[in-house]
């Protein structure tokens, strides 16, 4: 199909190959890249439909989820949008998720949401409820995730044992601190953490967020 650009999946591929960071490739018969694409209304010639078309999700340092398409095991980018068969995400309004990570932050590309930064990647930070541009465009921020210096930007969102407490968290799962990331009595080395539901960390952020007028 004209649709389909292995030359740049060849060239994703290489840069996770050639990381120094865990990464692990979601790969399955399960999932329905190319259905996907066509409710995005994207080809597999962008970094997004490429990895969408490619992957079921892709796993960096078990601490972030790229998302990809559909299967049977683990949520994709139309499920955890909520996207309906218009290409409508419903999680989060004029934002299109694009991976999060397991205390709760989440990526997403501007849509509308914010008339600053339209089409770039934010995050939203689960230590404020805030959303904040990150000025990169979709491939850049993959670039950043795989190549990048991840590690300063998550310094404080972080504890001594993280690698430990993350190695089995599935695609689907979050850890959820307590007290709150955004709490004035947050000691993160201390705070309780247990697993949930990852639309569940997601669905508590964006209310909190909402009552407190940031979103």
């Amino acid at each position: 199909m004209s649709n389909i650009d292995n030359g740049l999946w060849e060239e994703l591929n290489k840069m996770f190959s050639d990381s120094n960071k865990n990464i692990k490739l979601n790969r399955d018969k399960t999932s329905n890249g190319q259905y996907i694409l066509d409710i995005l209304q994207i080809t597999s010639k962008s970094a997004l439909g490429s990895i969408v078309f490619n992957t079921s999700g892709i796993i960096v340092e078990n601490w972030i989820r790229i998302l990809g398409s559909e299967n049977e095991k683990n949520r994709g980018i139309l499920s955890y949008n909520k996207i309906n068969e218009n290409g409508v995400a419903n999680s989060i309004d004029k934002m299109l998720i694009v991976a999060d990570d397991v205390v709760g932050g989440i990526f997403a590309l501007n849509a509308g949401k914010f008339s600053d930064g339209i089409g770039d990647v934010w995050y939203f930070a689960p230590d404020t409820l805030e959303w904040e541009s990150l000025d990169m465009k979709y491939s850049e921020f993959i670039t950043w995730i795989v190549m990048g210096n991840t590690d300063e930007f998550y310094s404080s969102l972080r504890w001594s044992k993280w690698e430990n407490d993350v190695s089995n968290v599935n695609f689907d799962e979050a850890i959820l601190v307590y007290p709150f990331l955004w709490s004035n009595e947050i000691e993160i080395e201390t705070a309780e953490k247990k697993l949930v539901p990852v639309e569940e960390l997601l669905n508590i952020n964006q209310e909190y967020s909402k009552n407190f007028k940031l979103s």
